[in-house]
């Protein structure tokens, strides 16, 4: 009977590391999949890491207000490594917008059923390649490895003190938002700026012709041409960019071990 208690409690504690962090990834993050089967992902996954980490799991606290602190720390840990994916597809989802205005699909915006935000057709349709992109690589299988690997690395313990080196953490995913946002689609960027700075030498030097008529249709096919060449060279871009996630998220939590 104790042996299962013991088992419970570690159950416990494990899908709360992996719930929180899979709860921002991909595929697991989105509105469309059923909460049921998110949930029961979650739950399996967990009952099939405890007894491979369970060597690692440190005896269940003995007092409330220690068992609350674990808790406490097991939540910031899988949501600090949950933040990482987020910050990454959105600075995903900030170059297909920023596009996708510069080409005049800004009024066409739609509400994303998935976040709830208005988003562009181009934003969307970038996020879902990224995410075939991170399931080809084998992302989500070593997502996993890393979850199960976090247990030998990082003990549970009952401190929640906030480790310092993850203020400085924090920027480095904000500039790795807005660097992804630009590399991936920085040819179209340029090309769509070349585009309008001819259109609007033509109107200086031609006021007769309807800019505004000629505009929309060019931009519109010129950017739609040359994002489908650079979307081939964006893979690349991606494939790099989650390497280098892969770092910050073993950097997030070597910053909770103690």
């Amino acid at each position: 009977m104790d042996h299962i208690i013991v088992m419970l409690q570690n159950f416990l504690l494990v899908s709360l590391r992996a719930g929180c962090l899979l709860y921002f990834c991909p595929p697991w993050d989105s509105r469309f999949i059923p909460a049921q089967i998110r949930l029961f992902s979650i739950l399996g996954l967990s009952l099939a890491l405890t007894p491979l980490v369970a060597p690692y799991l440190p005896p269940f606290p003995g007092t409330w207000s220690a068992g609350v602190y674990l808790v406490i720390r097991e939540v910031l840990i899988g949501l600090g490594c949950g933040l990482a994916f987020r910050f990454m597809f959105a600075g995903i989802r900030m170059a297909g917008d920023l596009v996708a205005i510069q080409m005049g699909f800004g009024m066409a915006s739609l509400v994303d059923p998935d976040t709830q935000a208005q988003n562009t057709i181009l934003a969307e349709m970038l996020v879902l390649l990224a995410t075939l992109v991170f399931l080809a690589l084998d992302g989500h299988q070593a997502l996993l490895r890393l979850l199960a690997q976090s247990f030998q690395e990082v003990p549970l313990n009952t401190n929640v003190t906030l480790p310092v080196i993850l203020a400085s953490l924090v920027p480095e995913l904000g500039r790795l938002m807005y660097s992804l946002a630009v590399q991936a689609l920085a040819p179209v960027f340029a090309l769509l700026f070349l585009t309008q700075l001819a259109l609007g030498l033509v109107a200086r030097a031609v006021p007769q012709i309807q800019v505004m008529i000629v505009g929309f249709p060019l931009t519109i096919a010129l950017g739609l041409f040359f994002l489908s060449l650079t979307l081939a060279a964006s893979g690349q871009v991606l494939v790099d960019q989650f390497a280098h996630l892969k770092v910050t998220l073993t950097q997030i939590l070597l910053a909770w071990k103690d």
